[in-house]
């Protein structure tokens, strides 16, 4: 495990797109699991940058989306797919045929989640995984209690999801109750995984995470046992693992 420190918002902004550019640079033809939400929102702004200085191909990358919200696709702007077209995809030259999302608008939801599975291994694996962090410990929909050995299937999306989400959605009534995700044994089979986090908020469970015992009731805590996790926090977020600022 690699704990990266930065001192705040912007730097921890552009030493996570450094740490993911990397990744592309070293293998122009990776395979990266994206990951939607406030905390990526401003490292895809930096890849984006990255790409309009001709300093980031994403030509040869194919992307596979975390999650989706049952009955949400890129016609509603508050869908993963959606976000993640107007965040990065649209916005650098990633081919259309390399981007793989998971189409939750399908009458049969569990074909869409074992495709998703079947496309995952032909395209290779999934070279970096690119992950949020829920103050609960869920990673994607993957709320506690999850088994470690979950592949990609139709869930329940937490309450607390819901709750976060409902700006997106005008209110929490109308966030989805369902949705598909990538499960844990599909987030852990990834070569690497870059877990992320920012703000106070976060401290504790990234404390709980890291630090704790590795129990399905924090779900993130089984990232302690992939060979390959970075982890890269602003100071907020890693508080309580008495760490001082190390940004590499």
């Amino acid at each position: 495990m690699r704990i990266v420190v930065t001192q705040d918002h912007e730097s921890f902004n552009r030493r996570s797109a450094r740490e993911i550019a990397g990744q592309i640079r070293n293998k122009p033809d990776s395979v990266l699991g994206f990951a939607t939400g406030n905390t990526t929102e401003g490292v895809y702004r930096e890849l984006v940058s990255l790409h309009r200085e001709g300093q980031l191909d994403f030509g040869h990358v194919s992307s596979f989306v975390l999650d989706e919200y049952e009955g949400a696709f890129l016609a509603n702007p508050a869908s993963c797919a959606a976000r993640m077209t107007a965040q990065l995809f649209g916005q650098v030259n990633m081919q259309k045929n390399h981007v793989y999302l998971m189409e939750s608008t399908a009458t049969d939801l569990d074909r869409v989640c074992a495709e998703y599975e079947v496309q995952i291994r032909k395209s290779g694996g999934i070279d970096l995984q690119i992950l949020g962090i829920g103050t609960n410990g869920h990673i994607a929909f993957n709320e506690p209690g999850t088994a470690f050995h979950s592949i990609t299937r139709v869930v329940n999306v937490g309450e607390q999801t819901r709750t976060a989400r409902a700006g997106m959605f005008s209110a929490s009534g109308e966030v989805p109750r369902k949705g598909v995700t990538m499960g844990i044994k599909t987030i852990m089979n990834a070569g690497r995984i870059l877990l992320l986090a920012k703000g106070a908020d976060k401290a504790g469970i990234i404390r709980e995470t890291l630090l704790g015992p590795v129990d399905a009731k924090v779900p993130a805590s089984v990232l302690q046992l992939h060979p390959f996790l970075t982890v890269i926090l602003d100071t907020q977020a890693s508080k309580e693992l008495n760490l001082s600022f190390a940004e590499e």
